[in-house]
């Protein structure tokens, strides 16, 4: 299938704009249309490995990335995310429209995606077994993430587990989302690692995103088995602290972070309580992602 980046300037601004352009991210399936320069050169950069077609096709979701009334461009220059035609969101300022465009997809699969139980977590695997890494915002999670995909982890998402109702975990590798000085410490780890555009002053501070690793790509469509359920905390200068966590308190926390728990009602119930059930939950406090990595592959050999 083409890829992204085999597309010439030329195909791709005549695709988003007419409504031709499909992007395939394993299973879910993207009509993506825009005609803002900023947005579609990271698009570009970012998805460049991921699979489209510029011929129409069927589609799960409709999302355009495009200027907003003719009133308000005289003001400044904005884009706005659409969803079938609606906008659920402000606009923001045109050098946002990148980030935009990733919330707005967390937000529409969070919201529409409902044959999987959705899970505030990154999910990444290693020799074979998957590993949610379940936490709230700020705890470090997609930093953690970004790092072990640059080592050599299979990246799923650095945003959302995607439960089965086979529990398996379905890939969804697009683009890390770093922020603040996360963007710095992956760039000075990693300076061959792709990071796109900043995003500054957004409400999230300044925001740019790592390009996932053409292997993961190709891999989206292989779902993981999850074997390790691992809630991560940074905390500045803290010493490596890695504890066993139950199955009963697991749960809890998941519920907390699942976004369509409710909605899924007894199957949610069935499918939280046999991932629990059938894999092991840890904690772990760490400062080091040298230590963190070193610690989640002993688990992942121990205990997975």
């Amino acid at each position: 299938m083409l890829t992204l980046s085999s597309c010439t300037s030329e195909q791709l601004h005549r695709s988003l704009r007419d409504g031709s352009f499909r992007l395939y991210l394993g299973q879910l399936a993207l009509k993506v249309s825009s005609d803002i320069p900023e947005f579609i050169a990271a698009f570009r950069q970012l998805y460049g490995d991921h699979p489209v077609t510029l011929g129409g096709g069927e589609y799960d979701f409709d999302i355009a990335i495009s200027a907003p009334a003719l009133w308000r461009r005289w003001l400044r220059r904005n884009a706005s995310f659409e969803f079938s035609g609606d906008t659920p969101f402000l606009p923001m300022e045109v050098g946002h429209a990148h980030a935009l465009f990733e919330w707005g997809l967390n937000w529409a699969i969070a919201s529409f995606l409902h044959h999987c139980l959705i899970i505030h977590s990154a999910v990444v695997e290693w020799q074979g077994k998957g590993v949610l890494l379940s936490a709230v915002s700020g705890s470090g999670k997609s930093t953690l993430s970004a790092e072990l995909s640059e080592q050599g982890w299979r990246l799923l998402s650095d945003e959302l587990a995607l439960l089965d109702s086979d529990l398996k975990l379905i890939p969804l590798a697009r683009p890390v989302s770093l922020k603040n000085s996360s963007i710095d410490i992956i760039r000075q780890r990693h300076p061959m690692a792709v990071i796109g555009p900043l995003a500054r002053d957004t409400h999230k501070g300044t925001v740019a995103h790592l390009k996932v690793s053409a292997d993961a790509v190709g891999h989206n469509l292989v779902p993981a088995v999850p074997k390790l359920i691992v809630f991560p905390k940074w905390v500045e200068n803290a010493p490596l602290r890695v504890e066993p966590v139950g199955a009963g308190q697991a749960a809890l926390r998941l519920i907390d972070q699942a976004f369509n728990y409710s909605i899924l009602g007894a199957e949610g119930f069935r499918r939280l309580v046999a991932l629990v059930r059938t894999t092991e939950a840890w904690q772990i406090e760490y400062s080091s992602l040298d230590e963190a990595r070193d610690a989640l592959e002993t688990l992942v050999a121990e205990h997975g």
